[in-house]
């Protein structure tokens, strides 16, 4: 079966002032899989949506086989036989391997379904894509990356020809990524498709592709064959050229006292601690100083911050906090243990949305003020009125949050989690949706409960300018692991930051300064 190219020629997608992409072409070979990689926000996402049809190009066109096809949306381009595995499988729990399979191509003998039928034509189906699961399992039965298989067998048994995978690997463990890679390469091969991988991970890259692409800043900065591109290369073109510090900090506007090394003993030791999705994590907060956690999508980051307030489950190492055991149960235990979590997806659980500013304040502390069982109302209301003031949160503060700006929505979140009083701050995208002016002003928050000298805080961001202008100290997450080391920031620029997060080795040293 001849199958043409699939190919994003010239594209340009902007987010207001923002250029996702810039005139970036990508072509998609039958019988090949081309790895695309780039740091946190070259682009490779944007691309993925456009040639998966949920966007459309501002400028340029998607071709197949060198004719321009509109995909107005992502069933437009299903239909044209573009299908795309998500990190966030879309596959539904309740249905069977054999369901899923079939979701809307059922066949019918008779006027009924014929599930023995369709379960055979599934079972013959998984064996010939050598995916070993029974397809009468539920899907949420399934691991993981036999969920993603099922997932990429419904899509060839719909006719796909063009299959996208986004971080397919950044949930398995080892074995079962050498598995998974092994059967997309063999799938490429013996059904022709053309395969586009979006990887963090240059092993990975290596092992499974036959061309790479390389994004920056939203552009293509390197292409070609496997065989024609060093890794040294592909590190070099995502890293791109070298940032002082003090134009990362002169960029985003904060004004950054260095602090002195970390004194005493930590407010959190993590040693080696493993879950189902991070491998070996260890590392040490200090009290009057920001810990920048910096790594990947995908490196493990969120759900280190999740486990420590008991959102996921501790299966090996040690967690302490002040010196002694920790062992998360739940939120709820976090909280009474003094820690402090800003999530990084407010609008889904960070807040109630149709309740008001103060209201949401003070959620997690109401038993403060309940006396003989009734709750002094008013004894509330100045308090949250004071944290809100103390952070500046501007709006109608008697309305529902959900009508403050994202700003200031986060800084309502912030003013709750300092009511806590934690030991602890945990902040995940502190600033993520906000514009630079709460940017600046969140900012000023973080170092000044820093310089409180009694709170240790601990900041995930993708940005690496945040990360350098708000971190006295910065660990590095890859793959679901971080060796404990503490990069200080004076050491780092963007450069070298990158660097630690693709290799795990500083191979190119700071700009001077």
């Amino acid at each position: 079966m001849t199958v043409a190219a699939l190919a994003a020629e010239n594209v340009s997608k902007r987010y207001g002032r923002t250029a996702a992409l810039a005139d970036v072409t990508v072509v998609l070979t039958p019988g090949e899989v081309h790895a695309l990689v780039g740091h946190n926000g070259a682009g490779k996402s944007t691309l993925l949506r456009l040639l998966a049809g949920v966007e459309r190009p501002d400028s340029g066109r998607i071709t197949i086989g060198g004719e321009e096809r509109d995909f107005e949306a992502p069933a437009a381009a299903f239909t044209a036989g573009v299908a795309t595995v998500y990190q966030e499988l879309s596959l539904v729990d309740q249905l069977s391997v054999a369901q899923s399979i079939f979701l809307g191509r059922e066949v019918a003998r008779g006027g009924r379904l014929d599930k023995a039928g369709m379960a055979a034509e599934a079972r013959r189906l998984c064996l010939a894509y050598g995916v070993d699961v029974d397809p009468s399992t539920r899907i949420r039965d399934l691991s993981v990356a036999q969920r993603q298989m099922v997932e990429i067998v419904a899509a060839l048994h719909r006719n796909a020809r063009y299959l996208l995978l986004d971080e397919p690997t950044s949930a398995l463990e080892s074995e079962r990524i050498e598995h998974l890679l092994a059967t997309v390469k063999r799938l490429a091969r013996e059904q022709n498709l053309a395969v586009l991988l979006v990887d963090h991970k240059l092993d990975e890259v290596f092992a499974v592709a036959d061309r790479i692409t390389a994004l920056a800043s939203g552009r293509v900065v390197l292409s070609g064959p496997v065989g024609e591109v060093g890794r040294a290369d592909v590190v070099r073109a995502i890293v791109g050229e070298s940032h002082s510090v003090a134009d990362v900090d002169g960029a985003s506007g904060s004004q950054v006292a260095t602090a002195p090394p970390p004194l005493g003993a930590p407010v959190l030791k993590v040693d080696r601690l493993a879950t189902d999705r991070l491998a070996e994590v260890s590392l040490a907060a200090f009290p009057g100083r920001v810990l920048g956690v910096y790594g990947l999508v995908g490196s493990g980051r969120s759900r280190f911050l999740r486990t420590l307030v008991g959102l996921e489950r501790p299966v090996a190492g040690t967690i302490e906090l002040e010196g002694r055991p920790f062992r998360p149960r739940d939120p709820e235990a976090a909280i009474a243990a003094g820690i402090a979590y800003l999530s990084e997806e407010r609008k889904a659980d960070g807040f109630v949305p149709m309740m008001s500013p103060p209201a949401n304040v003070t959620l997690p502390v109401l038993g403060r003020f309940l006396r003989a069982g009734v709750l002094r109302r008013g004894a509330l209301s100045r308090t949250a009125a004071d944290w809100l003031r103390r952070v500046q949160v501007r709006g109608r503060l008697d309305g529902p949050i959900a009508e403050l700006s994202g700003g200031n929505q986060q800084k309502t979140l912030f003013a709750r989690a300092l009511l806590e009083q934690p030991r602890l701050l945990l902040l995940d995208q502190p600033t993520k949706g906000v514009d630079i002016g709460a940017k600046a002003e969140i900012h000023r928050i973080v170092r000044d409960l820093a310089m409180t000298g009694s709170v240790a805080v601990v900041v995930v961001s993708d940005e690496e300018d945040e990360i350098l202008g708000l971190a006295d100290d910065v660990a590095i997450f890859r793959a679901g692991r971080c060796d404990g080391v503490l990069h200080p920031r004076s050491s780092l620029d963007i450069r070298a930051l990158r660097e630690l997060a693709w290799t795990g080795v500083e191979e190119f040293a700071p700009a001077a300064r």
